[in-house]
Parts: C-alpha cells; structure tokens; sequence
C-alpha cells in the first residue's frame, strides 16, 4: 500500500472524519456532551495531524507522544475518566475501518488496517503511560503531603499532650480519677497532698485517702455519680495522708468516660489556710463584741463596786468589830480589791492598744519580768533554768506592754502544775532568729507542768477561757497575743498533755514599714 495514497485519503475526508469521531465521543462521555463543538474539533485536528504525521513517517511517533502528553497536562477534558479516554481514542478505530475496508482490498487493506491500529495503539499506550506517570507523581505528592500533615498532627498533638500534662502536674490542685473506687489516675499535686509517691498511689484504694468520719459520706457521694446521679457536684470532707493526718479538703467532681469506662474526675483542695482565714474573721469578730460588751459591763460595774469598797473601808474603821465578824468585813473588803482588778482587766483588754515606742533591752525586760515572781517561785519549790543571749539586739518595742505580755506567760507556767508535782521547772530562753529574711528577738517560756489537751489549744487565746485555771477571768493569754500581735510578732506553742507547755513569741527587730 502506497502510504502517500493513504494519507491523501485521510486528509481528504478529515472534516468528515472529525465530525464522525465527535459523535462517536459524545456517545463515549458526558464531558462530551456538554463541550462546545468547536472545542472538540480544535484538539481533534491537532490530534489527527499528528496521527497523519506519525503515519507518513511510520516510527516516527514523538510528535504524538508530545501531543498527548500536552493534552494531560493542560486537562484538554476535565472530568473525563481514564478509561473514558481510551475508549474515545479506540473509537477511531470504529470510525476510520469502514473507510478502509472500502477503500482498500488484500494486502493493501492489511497493511491499512495495521497503520491504523499501530498508530491508535500507539496512541492509547502513550496516553496510559502518561496517565499513569503523572497519577504516581500525584499520589507520591498526595502522600508526601500526607505524610507532612501526619507529622504535623503528631507534632501538634504531642505538643497538646504536653500542655495537658504540664496543665495536670503544674497546678497546685489535686487531679485525680476515680474508678471502680480505686485511683486510677492522679497528678504530682494529688499524691503530695496524701504523702504518696505515685506509683503508690496508682491502683490504690480511695477509701484509705478520707479520713474515717468522712468515708461514708464521700464513697455514697461516688456511687451515687457512678449511677448518673449529681453529674456535678462540691462538697467538703477530710482527707487522710500517709500518715494519718487529717486535712479538710473542698472536692469538686464530674462523670467522665475513662478508657472507656465510667469514673469520677476529681479536682481537690486544702482548704486549711482558707478556713483558718475565716476562723480569724468570725474570732476578730467576736472580739470586736465582747470589747464593745465589756467596756459597758465595766463602766457600770466600777462606780458602785468603788462605793462598795469606800463603804467597807468606812465601816471597818468605825465599828469596833472582832473576831468572824471582823474577818468577813476583811474577806468582803479583799474581794472587792480583786474585782476591781478583775474590772481594771476587762478595761484592758477591751482598750485599743496604743503603743509607745522606745529602744528596749530584752534581756533586761525579762530580769525585771522574773524578779516579780522569785517569791511565788521559791515558795512553791519551782525551779528556774536560764539562757539568756546578752548579747541581744535593742528592739523598737513598748517597754511596759512587752513586761505585761511576759508576766503574763510566766504567770501561766507558774500556774501550770499540780500539788502532787515534786519536780518543778521553768526554763527560759532568749536568743535572736532569722525567719523568712528578718531578724526577730526570740523569748520562750517552757515549764514541765499539765500541759494543754489537743481540743483546748485551740481556745487558748479566747478570752474568759479559764479551764484549767487556777484564778482569774481568762484574759492573760488573750493580752498576750494582742500585745505581740500589735508590734507584728509571732507566737508558737507547743504543749504535750501531762509533759508541760512551752510558748514562744518573736519580736521583729526592726519596725516594718
């Protein structure tokens, strides 16, 4: 077959061919359908002079491979499916065999019909090759951009699993996670609130982290949001350390979903300082009303108890009185005296304290302070042990307040033992101390008397608690404290019943501004 006849062939019947092929496609693919005609015939035309091309030079088919790989890569047919475009080029085959089998007969329509098919297969071969290239490289892309997005997510989420764990262990509030009745999860704050490390504290029971009074209550409380009841609550109990220590502690709690179980999140508090805080405020203020109530109860009670007291002195001057009758005149006159006092201490303390300053030397404050009672002392066969810095630094400080509130301590310890005691001792010390960046004087009274119980120490500073008092009305403590805390010092006591008392207070050596 002369392969110039058949291209003249070709190129002759072109339009026709074109238009035939078109159809041909529409029937193939909706992308077809809805193209302009002139769209299609424009890359047709390109594609069949290459197809000529590729014919008229037999092997010579880089114009068509190039032609095609151009078609790909600026997606001539967008949304047309690769299998879509085989079958459009293999229809050329359907629309080409009929003009050849007319046109040519025996070995030259052999020879037609091979040209045709080398070149359409040529065709589709470069078109899959092509497809396929450029589809790796956009799945190697895809995965390369899924692979970035992968380690940024992990990045991302390892960076979230950081602040949440920081978030967990920085807070100074107990987290923990509550499952089954057992602590499945708990931060740094949780396990040094109870004095655990954590691998103890994992898969420990939460009964032995409340305190006994408060157990029932607490465990009820979770079996009860277990059961979807108060899905979100607070409440106070006591929570128990390793120790056995006792703290009160506000929980706050939610049902949450724990490796997908049911648990209770819990989020804890020490509410100590809290509660002392609001203990100061409710004593500030029920101090604030016996003073109001005492200066009034004083006042009255001091004018007629002073026409008591001149009346008494009168009488016991004028009548000739003797024997019982003079001793009770005596004994009325004596009690007046000490109810006066007792009235005089009432005043005191309900008397705002006014300080006035000056250089004072403790070590001869307290001298003076234990010359007053060196009678009492050698008649009631108690001992005294002293360690006195004299070496101490002069304090800004109220001279005649600081005497009053060492009397008062020393009187408390004279007071502190019982008659069948034979061993009876004070000690006394006085040095300096740092606290805190400051240097305080430090003074403490220790006697090995009774000693104080657990439940009245907290009471000590109250005023008119007197148990355990040998006489008076309860304010020498109370005097005490007001005293140091006007010239913002600090008291300690410590007490071991049965063992004796020892209270300590500091006196800052400079004045804070």
């Amino acid at each position: 077959m002369n392969h110039q006849t058949f291209l003249d062939y070709l190129v002759r019947n072109k339009t026709f061919l074109l238009k035939a092929w078109e159809e041909k496609a529409r029937e193939i693919s909706p992308v077809f359908k809805e193209l302009e005609p002139n769209r299609f015939i424009e890359s047709a035309s390109a594609f069949f002079h290459a197809f000529c091309r590729a014919i008229e030079n037999k092997e010579d088919f880089d114009q068509l491979r190039q032609l095609i790989e151009n078609m790909i890569s600026e997606r001539c047919f967008p949304g047309m499916s690769f299998i879509e475009s085989q079958q459009t080029f293999s229809a050329l085959r359907y629309v080409l065999f009929p003009f050849v089998i007319e046109s040519y007969q025996g070995n030259d329509l052999l020879a037609a019909l091979s040209v045709v098919n080398q070149a359409i297969d040529t065709v589709i071969f470069c078109f899959s090759d092509n497809f396929q290239r450029r589809h790796s490289e956009k799945l190697k892309n895809y995965a390369n951009e899924l692979k970035e997005e992968v380690r940024k997510r992990t990045s991302e989420l390892e960076e979230s699993q950081g602040n949440y764990q920081i978030l967990f262990e920085e807070i100074t509030d107990g987290c923990f996670v509550n499952q089954g009745g057992k602590i499945v999860f708990a931060n740094k704050a949780f396990c040094e609130m109870h004095g655990y490390e954590r691998e103890e504290m994992i898969g420990m029971q939460c009964e032995k982290l409340i305190a006994e009074d408060s157990r029932d209550k607490v465990m009820e409380r979770f079996y009860q949001h277990l059961k979807g009841n108060n899905p979100f609550e607070k409440y106070i109990y006591c929570r128990q350390d390793k120790h056995g220590q006792c703290f009160p502690t506000e929980n706050r709690v939610k049902l949450i979903r724990y490796k997908g179980k049911p648990a209770v999140l819990g989020l804890c508090t020490d509410i100590t300082e809290r509660l002392e805080m609001e203990e100061k405020i409710r004593q500030k203020d029920r101090l604030a009303i016996i003073g109001s109530l005492t200066t009034s109860l004083a006042h009255e009670i001091r004018n007629p108890l002073s026409a008591i007291q001149v009346n008494i002195q009168v009488l016991l001057e004028r009548l000739n009185l003797n024997g019982n009758d003079l001793r009770r005149m005596q004994i009325a006159y004596e009690q007046s005296v000490q109810l006066e006092n007792i009235v005089s201490q009432m005043m005191d303390f309900a008397r705002p304290i006014n300080l006035n300053y000056s250089l004072i030397d403790f070590a001869d404050v307290i001298d003076q302070t234990l010359q007053l009672f060196e009678q009492e002392m050698s008649k009631n066969n108690i001992s005294l042990v002293k360690h006195i810095d004299r070496k101490l630094p002069k304090c800004m400080a109220d001279k005649e307040k600081i005497l009053e509130a060492v009397s008062n301590i020393f009187k408390n310890a004279l007071e502190s033992f019982n008659r069948i005691q034979t061993t009876r001792q004070i000690e006394v010390r006085a040095d300096t101390k740092v606290l805190d960046a400051n240097r305080f004087v430090r003074v403490s009274i220790r006697d090995n008397g009774t000693g104080i119980s657990k439940k009245d120490m907290k009471r000590i500073f109250e005023p008119f608690y007197t148990k355990g008092k040998k006489g008076g009305i309860g304010l020498g403590l109370s005097i005490f404290k007001k005293i140091i805390d006007a010239h913002d010092g600090r008291i300690q006591v410590e007490s071991d019943e049965g063992k004796g008392t020892s209270f300590t207070f500091m006196i800052p050596v400079e004045i804070s501004k």
